[in-house]
């Protein structure tokens, strides 16, 4: 009994028909070779690394097996929420995903699509903290920002995995915020390594997860049971919109190496060709035929490296430096991971003969750039330009609010008719202390019109500051129970 059960464990494959003669594979690794022996179980046959394995697991005590609540309970503190709110002309609207504090210096990472034309972006923990962010840098090659917020408060933060590479079947939990609800936590395994996404660039080789991951757990980290990060949850393929068991993670890897460029220099620096680069094939009689190893010249860009060194449309690049390229997706990295002003040697073919050209890498531009300039070559209309990321608009008043609960409304005295946010603190030394705004008052109207929530205010003071006002009229309730309109100076 023991042994079927140990064998469904192991996922092996049991015969309930007669027992057959299975052979005896050979596996060879480095280091000590591995024994097989079979095990009176059907014929079924476990090398003696499983088998150490698989005794091991059936004889720890349930207690001192990995505890994911604990895991979970440890981590969670340093996962937050990221609450961003857009303006587009009137509309204003509030997005979230999610993120993770890195440091002691109160950094987060969360995807780049999840900040992406915000005017104002906030971190929330679960306890219900809130802090107004910074941007230190985006990457939106790899789908990666870098945060920052003010807090006298400690703030715990987790790491990066440093140990051996990730598996496929490795246990990992994911922690985020789908659809805005709040902090949720999904276990699963690591189902592939080194996927594609498509329109995804050709920086990232992706973690496949069945975790359960929802839109709003984007930027969100994905944990192994050590509590490292592995990854940063960014995508799902779903025809529905809803999980399917299969989501896209930024490798720790990437993520790591993104953010430290990001602290040292405010972005990531790339080499440049200037070329559009496709997978090389054979042509016959005009049509495409079998693919070939290397990387083909789609297109040239005006004044890049590609054409003032003398590449040509067709051209097949083989190798740079000492990398052989066997497809576009190389060829970009390649040409990625080089320094701007380095001097790299191209070994290309022409109408099937072989050349060697030394070219001076440049810087690669900003992807909406690359973009555009590529769709220029190419007589395609150009990609409507994004707007400027940092013109974001600082709605700090320097008056922090909180809801009111009909609970806490009845314990302070207000009617019941009445809306308004409660005044948790005011800024030492700020424009609002100095206009009258104290702790413990209540904000009922701006410009006349109730202020329902929190999220009301926000869009309040962000209409206003895009309207460019300078002030805005506030009715409020004194703590003491009156009445009385005071100017926020914006």
């Amino acid at each position: 009994m023991r042994a079927a059960i140990l064998a469904a464990s192991l996922c092996l494959i049991a015969s309930t028909a007669t027992a057959q003669t299975v052979p005896t594979i050979e596996v060879k690794r480095s280091g000590q070779p591995e024994t097989n022996t079979p095990l009176r179980d059907g014929g079924q046959i476990l090398t003696s690394r499983a088998r150490e394995a698989a005794n091991n697991l059936f004889n720890t005590p349930i207690a001192a097996l990995p505890s994911i609540a604990d895991l979970v309970e440890r981590v969670s503190q340093s996962t937050v929420n990221i609450i961003v709110t857009t303006a587009s002309g009137e509309m204003v609207s509030e997005g979230q995903g999610s993120g993770f504090v890195i440091s002691p210096e109160r950094e987060v990472v969360t995807n780049y699509h999840v900040i992406e034309g915000g005017q104002t972006i906030e971190i929330e923990f679960n306890d219900g903290r809130r802090f107004p962010a910074e941007i230190i840098g985006t990457d939106e090659e790899t789908d990666l920002a870098l945060l920052t917020f003010a807090s006298t408060e400690p703030v715990p933060h987790v790491l990066f995995h440093q140990g051996d590479d990730t598996r496929i079947g490795d246990w990992v939990v994911a922690i985020g915020n789908p659809f805005g609800i709040g902090q949720s936590t999904s276990l699963g395994v690591i189902s592939a390594i080194g996927r594609k996404r498509v329109d995804s660039g050709s920086y990232v080789d992706y973690i496949q997860t069945d975790a359960t991951i929802n839109r709003g757990n984007s930027g969100g980290p994905l944990f192994n049971l050590n509590g490292d990060v592995i990854g940063v949850n960014s995508a799902i393929y779903s025809p529905t919109g809803a999980s399917v068991g299969i989501a896209f993670v930024i490798p720790h890897q990437t993520a790591e190496t993104v953010v430290t460029a990001i602290r040292n220099n405010g972005r990531v620096r790339r080499g440049y060709l200037g070329a559009g680069l496709r997978d090389a094939v054979y042509e016959m009689d005009g049509r495409p035929g079998i693919l070939k190893s290397g990387a083909m010249v789609n297109s040239l860009l005006p004044g890049s490296p590609a054409e003032v060194y003398g590449l040509e449309i067709d051209d097949i690049i083989l190798r740079i430096n000492d990398t052989p390229v066997r497809n576009s997706v190389e060829a970009t990295r390649a040409i990625g991971r080089l320094d701007p002003g380095d001097v790299a040697t191209f070994i290309y073919e022409r109408l099937e003969e072989p050349y060697s050209i030394q070219v001076s890498i440049g810087e690669r531009p900003e992807k909406s750039e690359v973009d555009r300039a590529a769709a220029i070559s190419r007589g395609l209309p150009p990609p409507p330009p994004k707007a400027d990321p940092h013109a974001r608009i600082n709605i700090d008043t320097g008056v922090h609010v909180l809801d009111i609960s009909a609970e806490f409304r009845t314990a302070i005295g207000m009617r019941s008719d009445q809306v308004g946010v409660y005044v948790e603190s005011v800024e030492p030394g700020s424009s609002a202390e100095s206009a009258g705004f104290k702790i413990g008052q209540v904000l009922l109207e701006a410009d006349g019109i109730p202020i329902a929530e929190v999220a009301k205010w926000k869009s309040m003071i962000l209409n206003a500051k895009l309207d460019k006002q300078r002030n805005i009229k506030i009715r409020l309730r004194l703590k003491a129970g009156g009445e009385t309109t005071l100017s926020l100076p914006l």
